[in-house]
């Protein structure tokens, strides 16, 4: 299998913001979806941390991390929500909870459990202790390693406004330098690898479909309905070797995929992978069709424990180091090209 080993140097090293480690998860709720229609509360995805039933009632996905201990915080005070959804976590502590919160809605995807209304009926926005606004930090430190820049071309060019980039901009620190033609990295290699191995994830909903048609065709439909394509299909438009056979598609609202003909199928055995992101600068900084290879190689290396998926994502990394060196000279030589 290929080297991990400079994003394990990287999670043990890293210095520029005191963010958990990278590589983060996005939750598949396609079993929490299936759960709740089983159990007669149908419901479709309508942002990144909500659902909407078919009775009309919203709600509002709280802790959706499955490592974690529900406790009374999480989410039953200060909302607006009709429902609080829990998809997964201990059971042994949502029992108390679901008792005393009639308004919770508690799912067990894997085992097909639901319990509503303080009980049983049927037998997740990520949690950041993060800095604040450390979405929009990862996506100045992608445009100022490929493109440099000042702030106002920061700006534009990732969707971030004026004021938050300059705000963000302290938590690089000596990362990057101030020159007379914008922001500049000071090692571009470092915060090529940097932006990549620490990126905690985009967080946000995924659902899972399956098609039997060509990839590109499916591609191309969802790029029509306004999607933001990465995975395998992404990376081998930027050149690298990779079956192009699956694509993860970020979309601010969920589309109605079974009318697309698509349906319901397993994360392995998916064709498609529709992710409303909880960072939404992937949305509004992507070039073209595609997000930039950074979010793709994090999409491969979410999943790079099978080999081919590592070495694209390798194959992406000094793809983007040879980019940023290249637009590096170009920026400072213009007549050198």
């Amino acid at each position: 299998m290929s080297d991990r080993q400079w994003v394990q140097d990287i999670r043990h090293e890293q210095t520029i913001l005191s963010l958990p480690f990278g590589l983060g998860y996005t939750i598949d709720i396609t079993q929490t979806l299936t759960a709740l229609a089983a159990a007669g509360m149908p419901a479709r995805v309508e942002a990144f941390d909500r659902l909407r039933f078919d009775d009309g009632r919203t709600a509002f996905l709280a802790n959706p991390d499955p490592t974690t201990t529900v406790g009374d915080g999480d989410g039953a005070k200060g909302r607006s929500d009709d429902v609080i959804l829990l998809p997964g976590g201990s059971e042994g502590g949502v029992l108390s909870l679901v008792r005393r919160y009639p308004d919770l809605v508690v799912v067990n995807g894997k085992r097909g459990r639901v319990w509503a209304d303080g009980r049983q009926v049927h037998g997740t926005s990520m949690q950041r202790e993060a800095t604040p606004g450390w979405r929009s930090v990862f996506a100045i430190a992608r445009s100022i390693v490929m493109h440099g820049g000042g702030a106002h071309s920061i700006a534009d060019r990732t969707g971030i406004p004026f004021g938050e980039v300059r705000a963000a901009m302290p938590a690089l620190g000596s990362h990057v330098f101030h020159t007379p033609i914008g922001w500049e990295a000071r090692d571009r290699p470092a915060l090529d690898d940097w932006t990549l191995a620490a990126y905690p994830g985009y967080g946000g909903i995924r659902t899972c479909w399956r098609r039997d048609d060509t990839i590109d065709e499916q591609a191309d439909q969802l790029i029509g309905l306004g999607g933001v394509i990465s995975d395998r299909w992404a990376a081998q438009q930027s050149g690298v070797l990779v079956a192009p056979n699956r694509l993860t598609a970020f979309f601010a609202d969920h589309p109605d995929m079974q009318a697309l003909g698509y349906e319901p199928a397993s994360a392995d055995h998916a064709t498609v992978k529709v992710i409303i992101p909880q960072d939404t600068t992937i949305l509004t900084s992507a070039e073209g069709c595609c997000t930039d290879d950074f979010i793709t190689a994090h999409v491969l290396y979410e999943d790079s424990w099978v080999a081919a998926n590592t070495d694209a994502a390798n194959g992406l990394r000094q793809l983007l180091h040879f980019r940023s060196d290249l637009a590096h000279d170009l920026r400072w030589h213009p007549g050198s090209g």
